[in-house]
């Protein structure tokens, strides 16, 4: 099966990942010239990781940027919507203001013969069926607008305020004046991460011992250095920020992400670990509601990342990727925590009050309008464990849903039809279901 990425360089994809690229280098200079006084993500900060209006969360390179994004333009929060979905709230896009790129991933898929089988088709298929096949993945971007380029505040105040809530974050301090995260200190206290972080014993630097499995951290007071209440403050940030960066190596090794580890110290493989612990604790942190500059150990990269991306812009791709499954492998940990404290995850996927709308949106599996070979759409799906079979579509329909970009759109309009296509199977199997619980 070949493999490749899509060679149109003009497309809207190839020119997301390009701004995206320029944009960390930019972050990364800049954070140089401060002489590293700068966090990776300046600006405000709110408790919570960017999502779409509807409450799903975006992930890898579109969670980084929208947060850096967010940042730069001084939003106040990292909300997003399409502009349909600002028209669908009775909103609409201010005057003069431009659209911030979102990708996902697609692919081109031919058969032998050189005929295009759609993606959901391709999904369908087993893996026998796949390996005579010409896979090509490609990125694709469409635009979205943060609520502070619309009037959303005006004629929704009502969602707005449970926005400003749900984002609030609280200024909490330990005993010695340092930020505090409840969440992070139970992990410690617990020992809940996938290995043990050792914390309660003074420590030149902080590191994670591949051969024990084990996390080194100076105590938390160690880093209480400045002098301002404010400073202090921010001391007890560098502490969680450090604590994030070791929980990140921490994953990479085969049993948990497996991703490529350096031959020797300074290596390319081990330049490129350090960008994603540095990132990811980065994304994790300000999602949190506290930055922290790049560590020291970190610092003496910049230059080599710099040189990197100019050389090499997809690096970022590849980076991103690996930031984005340790921050979900981070953030299951803490809102395992979050949960446990009465406090709201971070993680739509985590969330009980999610989960229920979610369901209620979509509640079948294996759903999908996937393109037959004969060139027609078919609809699939199964309910309550029991398979419905395939029904033809009509194209416009078909039509429609694809041209969708949000997943919740697609969800609803992808629910709404199997109900209405499968109205008769649905009815007989809730019918069988509530007739054996009847007779137990």
């Amino acid at each position: 099966m070949a493999s490749g990425t899509n060679g149109a360089s003009s497309s809207s994809g190839q020119q997301a990942l390009d701004r995206f690229t320029q944009m960390m280098i930019e972050r990364m200079e800049r954070m140089k010239n401060s002489g590293f006084r700068q966090s990776w993500i300046e600006g405000t900060r709110a408790g919570g990781l960017p999502q779409n209006i509807s409450g799903r969360n975006y992930s890898g390179s579109n969670s980084f940027f929208l947060h850096l994004h967010t940042a730069m333009q001084g939003y106040e929060l990292p909300v997003f919507l399409t502009f349909k979905q600002a028209h669908n709230f009775k909103a609409h896009v201010l005057k003069g203001e431009k659209a911030f790129p979102v990708i996902y991933w697609d692919m081109m898929v031919r058969d032998k013969d050189g005929k295009r089988i759609s993606s959901d088709e391709y999904r369908a298929m087993s893996r026998d069926e796949r390996k005579d096949l010409d896979v090509i993945p490609f990125v694709k971007a469409f635009p979205v607008y943060n609520l502070d380029q619309t009037n959303f505040r005006d004629v929704q105040p009502d969602k707005m305020q449970k926005l400003l809530d749900r984002f609030k974050v609280p200024e909490l301090r330990d005993t010695q004046g340092m930020y505090a995260n409840s969440a992070l200190d139970r992990i410690i206290a617990e020992q809940s991460w996938l290995c043990p972080i050792q914390a309660d014993k003074r420590e030149n630097d902080a590191y994670y011992s591949r051969s024990q499995d084990t996390i080194f951290l100076p105590m938390k007071e160690q880093f209480n250095i400045s002098n301002t209440p404010e400073d202090i403050y921010c001391d007890g940030m560098e502490f969680y920020t450090t604590m994030l960066h070791e929980m990140t190596h921490s994953t990479m090794i085969p049993e948990r992400l497996n991703r490529e580890t350096a031959s020797k110290y300074g290596d390319q493989k081990y330049i490129k670990e350090e960008l994603v612990a540095e990132l990811t604790a980065a994304m994790i942190g300000h999602s949190m509601g506290f930055d922290g500059k790049v560590t020291d150990n970190s610092a003496a990269y910049l230059d080599s990342w710099i040189k990197r991306l100019k050389q090499e812009p997809k690096f970022i791709v590849s980076v991103m990727a690996d930031v984005n499954k340790a921050s979900e492998m981070i953030l299951d940990r803490v809102d395992a925590q979050r949960i446990s404290l009465g406090e709201q995850p971070y993680l739509a996927k985590n969330d009980p009050l999610m989960a229920p709308l979610e369901d209620e949106i979509c509640p079948f599996r294996n759903a999908a309008i996937i393109k037959t070979r004969s060139g027609d759409f078919a609809l699939r799906a199964s309910y309550n464990g029991a398979d419905l079979g395939m029904k033809p579509i009509e194209r416009s329909t078909a039509r429609m849903y694809f041209q969708l970009t949000d997943q919740r759109e697609k969800d609803i309009f992808l629910g709404s039809a199997i109900r209405k296509n499968y109205e008769s199977e649905i009815a007989g199997i809730d019918r069988r279901a509530s007739k054996s619980l009847s007779i137990v």
